[in-house]
C-alpha cells in the first residue's frame, strides 16, 4: 500500500519550519491500515488490540520540513498465527517530495488480548548484553562550554524551547542573537519530557549518563488520539521524549556554539534496534529514561548517540538502541572557511566574547577528518589521500584559531596566528600526572600543534598536492616561564612564521612561540618542523648516520648498577611525591648508577616495550602513527623524578611536589621516530647538575633516546623542580 500525508505550512508541532522525528515515524501508519484493509477485524471481532513490538529505524535523508508531501511505501511481508494470536512483519520507506528519508524495516507487530496484555515481561536483559555493556571501555569527551546546570526543570526546558540555552546552562552557552533559531526543543504541546538529571561523565562509556521523565495526564491528546477506545501511548512520542532529552544534552555539552545556522538532525545511516514490551496507559503516572551515552563526537557533525531504557515503575518495557541525534547546519549555510581560509563569523565566541575565525568543528577535522571542512575548499584536494593531520583525541590541544595575519599560499617570515585551547580541570593528565598540575608534553603539544597549525593553514603543502606529506618536528627549545596553575583556564598562542625552506621530498619551517593566561606570558620556544615525503621518511639515518653508538651503560660497563621495575601501576614512595601513572606509563624500568654517566653525578638506562595498541599511536596522528617525541621527553622525566626519589634528594621540603623546572631552556633534537612495531625503545639520561636553593630543588640533566639500533632524540637541560606545594595555600 502507498500513503501519503501533507505537511501543513503552519504545522502545530514544526520547530521553524522542521518536522520532529515522532511526526515522521508516526506519519507512516501505513501497516495497521492496510492489515485492516485486508481483513484483520473479521480474525479478531474486536476481541484484539495492535501493539507493535519491534523495529529497526534508518534515516536516510535529513527530516522533513512543512510544506512537503511524505509518500510511504508500506509491505507487509509475512504472518505468524499462534493460537488467536496474529503476528505480522512489515516495512516501509518514506519519501518527502520524493527523497527516500526514512526506512523502517524488520517491523513486528500483533494482535492481542486485554489479559495478554496485562502481564507483560518488560525488556529482558540477558547475560550477553551485560558482558557488551561491561566491556565497553571508558573514553573521555570535553564539553565546548562547561556548565554546573545538570538538573533541568520543566521552566529550563521552557526557556530551551524558546531558544535560550543561555539562560539555562550560563552565558558561555549563549550566541549572538539570530544565530541558530532551530536549536530548540518543540513546545509544551509535544514536550514529552518534564525533568532531566544529567551525569556528564557517568554511563559505561564515561561520556554520559541520564536520567529524563516524563508524567502522564490521563485525559492528554497523546492517549485520546492513539487509539479510540483503546488509550495508549505510541511508540513514537515514546521516542521523541528520548529525542528532546538528547537534544537538551548536546545543548548542554555547548555543541551549538559551533554553526551560526543548524538544526537538530537525525543521523543518517544509524539504525537504531527498538523493542517493545510493555504498554503505557492513561492508568500509568510517569515514564522513566534511563540513557547511557555511547557516543560524543564532533565528526563529522556535533552527534551524540545513546542506548535507553524506558521504565514503568521499576520495569523497563522499551529499548532504543543506537539512538542518535545531531546538529547539522541548514542547506546553504557557510559552515567552513571560504577560499583563503578567513571566514565571516561562524558563531563561536570564546569565554571573553571574542568571535572565532575556526572553532573547534573544524580542528575536529584537521585532527581526524575532512580537511577542506577544517581549513577550506583548497584542502579539497585531499578528499581521497592521506595528508597530514593534527593530533586528536586525548592528545588534542587546540581549540580554536582566533585570528590569522598572513595570507594563504604566503609563506614568507612574518605571519602570525592566535589560537586557544580550553584546559579543563577535569583533563587525564592532571587527574594521572604526578602532582595536578600540567605535564611537560602538554606544554609541548599545546605549542607545537599552534605552530604547525600556522604553516599548515597558510598552505605548506598545496604546491605538491600529489605528494603525500608526514609532518615531524625535528628541532626545538623552549622554556618554562612561570609555573601556572592552569587548571580550567584558556591557553592563548600567539605563533609566528620565522621561514619557510622547499627542499628535495620535504618542506621545512621555523616557528617562534609563547604561551599565555590571563594575559600573563608563562612558556615560550620557537621549533623546526618539516613536511616529508614518504620516500624522505624512509631513509632516516638518525643522529649519527645510520651507526649504531651504544648507550653509556654498554660502553662503560659499570659494577654498580641497581634495576628499578616500574610496573603499570606506579610503585608507591613514602612521603608526599610520587611517579605518575595511566597515560604517562611510559617506563618499564630503570637501571641507575648513582655517580655514573657522562658527567659522574648520576645516570639513569629506561627501557620501554611498545606494543602496537599503546594509546598514543590513534591519536598521533590519523592514518600516520607514530609516537609523540613529547611522550619520550616525558619518560626521560619521570626517570629524573625516580632520581630524586632514589637518592632522597628531597628530603628536608615541606609538602614537596614535582614540577617542571622555570627558567631552565631545554633544546630537543629529533631524527627519527617510534612506530607501532618497533617493540621497544630505550633511553640515556646523564645528570649533570643537582642544586638546592632553600626549598627549591632543581635537576638538570642531558638525554639521548633510541629505537632498535639507532640514536634518534638527543635532549639538553632537560630538567624538574622540587619544591612546597603552595595550592593547598591558594586554596
Amino acid at each position: 500500500m502507498r500513503t501519503e500525508y501533507d505537511v501543513p505550512e503552519d504545522a502545530w508541532y514544526a520547530v521553524d519550519g522542521g518536522v520532529p522525528p515522532a511526526v515522521a515515524i508516526e506519519a507512516g501508519q501505513c501497516d495497521l491500515l492496510l492489515i485492516s484493509y485486508l481483513g484483520i477485524d473479521f480474525r479478531n471481532r474486536g476481541e484484539r488490540v495492535y501493539r507493535l513490538l519491534d523495529s529497526k529505524l534508518v534515516f536516510h535523508g535529513d527530516l522533513p520540513r512543512t510544506g512537503q508531501t511524505l509518500r510511504y511505501d508500506i509491505s507487509i511481508n509475512r504472518f505468524v498465527r499462534q493460537g488467536d494470536t496474529t503476528l505480522f512483519f512489515f516495512s516501509y520507506l518514506c519519501y518527502a517530495d520524493g527523497e527516500l528519508i526514512l526506512e523502517l524495516k524488520d517491523a513486528c507487530a500483533g494482535f492481542f488480548s486485554e489479559a495478554e496484555l496485562a502481564t507483560p515481561l518488560g525488556v529482558v536483559v540477558t547475560e550477553k548484553e551485560r558482558q557488551r555493556r561491561a566491556a565497553l571501555t571508558k573514553t573521555w569527551f570535553k564539553p565546548l562550554a562547561y556548565t554546573d546546570k545538570n538538573h533541568l526543570t520543566a521552566a529550563d526546558l521552557e526557556l530551551l524551547a524558546d531558544g535560550r540555552p543561555g539562560d539555562v546552562f550560563g552565558p558561555h552557552h549563549a550566541q549572538d542573537p539570530g544565530l541558530n533559531p532551530a536549536l530548540r526543543l518543540p513546545d509544551a504541546r509535544l514536550r514529552m519530557v518534564d525533568e532531566i538529571l544529567i551525569d556528564r561523565t557517568g554511563g559505561p562509556r564515561g561520556i554520559g549518563a541520564i536520567t529524563a521523565y516524563k508524567r502522564l495526564e490521563p485525559d492528554a491528546w497523546y492517549f485520546e488520539c492513539h487509539f479510540p477506545d483503546d488509550p495508549v501511548l505510541a511508540g513514537s512520542m515514546v521516542a521523541e521524549g528520548a529525542v528532546q532529552t538528547l537534544q537538551a544534552y548536546l545543548l548542554h555539552q555547548g555543541m551549538h556554539l559551533v554553526l551560526p545556522d543548524a538544526r537538530f538532525q537525525t543521523i543518517i545511516g544509524l539504525e537504531t534496534e527498538v523493542q517493545v514490551r510493555g504498554q503505557i496507559t492513561p492508568a500509568h503516572s510517569e515514564i522513566r529514561y534511563e540513557i547511557e551515552v555511547m557516543e560524543l563526537t564532533l565528526l563529522p557533525r556535533p552527534s551524540v548517540i545513546a542506548d535507553i531504557l524506558v521504565y514503568l515503575g521499576d520495569k523497563p518495557v522499551i529499548r532504543m538502541r543506537n539512538f542518535g541525534i545531531q546538529i547539522r547546519e541548514k542547506e546553504g549555510t557557510p559552515y567552513r572557511p571560504p577560499l583563503g581560509g578567513v571566514p565571516e563569523f561562524l558563531g563561536r565566541r570564546n569565554r571573553s566574547g571574542e568571535p572565532a575565525m575556526i572553532n573547534e568543528l573544524h580542528l575536529a577535522h584537521a585532527a581526524k577528518g575532512d580537511l577542506g571542512t577544517a581549513m577550506g575548499p583548497e584542502f579539497d584536494v585531499y578528499r581521497d589521500s592521506r595528508a597530514p593531520y593534527i593530533p586528536n583525541g586525548d592528545f588534542q590541544f587546540v581549540d580554536r584559531i582566533m585570528r590569522l595575519d598572513g595570507t594563504r599560499g604566503d609563506l614568507k617570515p612574518g605571519s602570525e596566528m592566535v589560537t586557544e585551547y580550553d584546559s579543563p580541570a577535569d583533563a587525564w593528565y592532571y587527574a594521572e600526572n604526578s602532582h595536578p598540575h600540567m605535564p611537560n608534553c602538554v606544554y609541548m603539544e599545546t605549542s607545537l600543534q599552534a605552530a604547525i597549525l600556522l604553516g599548515y593553514y597558510l598552505g605548506a603543502t598545496l604546491k605538491q598536492p600529489e605528494t603525500e606529506y608526514s609532518i615531524r618536528n625535528l628541532d626545538g627549545r623552549a622554556t618554562l616561564v612561570k609555573d601556572v596553575d592552569l587548571r580550567g583556564k584558556t591557553i592563548r598562542h600567539h605563533s609566528t612564521l620565522l621561514m619557510t625552506s622547499a627542499v628535495s621530498g620535504a618542506v621545512l619551517q621555523n616557528f617562534r612561540y609563547e604561551l599565555s593566561a590571563d594575559g600573563e606570558v608563562f612558556y615560550t620556544g620557537e621549533s623546526l618542523f618539516g613536511y616529508f615525503s614518504e620516500a624522505a621518511l624512509a631513509n632516516q639515518v638518525g643522529l649519527d648516520n645510520g651507526t649504531y653508538v651504544a648507550p653509556w651503560i654498554e660502553q662503560a660497563a659499570p659494577d654498580d648498577v641497581r634495576r628499578i621495575e616500574l610496573p603499570a601501576e606506579a610503585p608507591q614512595f613514602s612521603g608526599e611525591l610520587r611517579l605518575p601513572g595511566g597515560h604517562f606509563h611510559l617506563v618499564d624500568h630503570v637501571d641507575l648508577v648513582e655517580d655514573g654517566g657522562r658527567h659522574g653525578k648520576g645516570y639513569l638506562h629506561g627501557f620501554r616495550s611498545i606494543r602496537p595498541d599503546e594509546w598514543y599511536f590513534d591519536c598521533h596522528f590519523h592514518r600516520d602513527p607514530v609516537m609523540p617525541g613529547s611522550l619520550g621527553v616525558e619518560a626521560i622525566l619521570q626517570a629524573l623524578r625516580l632520581y630524586v626519589l632514589e637518592r632522597g634528594l628531597a628530603e628536608g621540603i615541606e609538602r614537596p611536589r614535582f614540577a617542571l623546572a622555570t627558567n631552565v631552556p631545554m633544546s630537543w633534537k629529533y631524527r627519527g621516530q617510534i612506530l607501532r612495531h618497533d617493540g621497544e625503545l630505550r633511553f640515556d639520561v646523564h645528570v649533570k647538575e643537582v642544586r638546592r636553593d632553600g626549598e627549591r630543588l632543581v635537576v638538570i640533566a642531558d638525554a639521548d633516546l633510541w629505537k632498535p639500533g639507532l640514536r634518534i632524540y638527543e635532549l639538553t637541560d632537560v630538567a624538574i623542580e622540587v619544591r612546597p606545594d603552595d595550592t593547598r595555600d591558594q586554596a
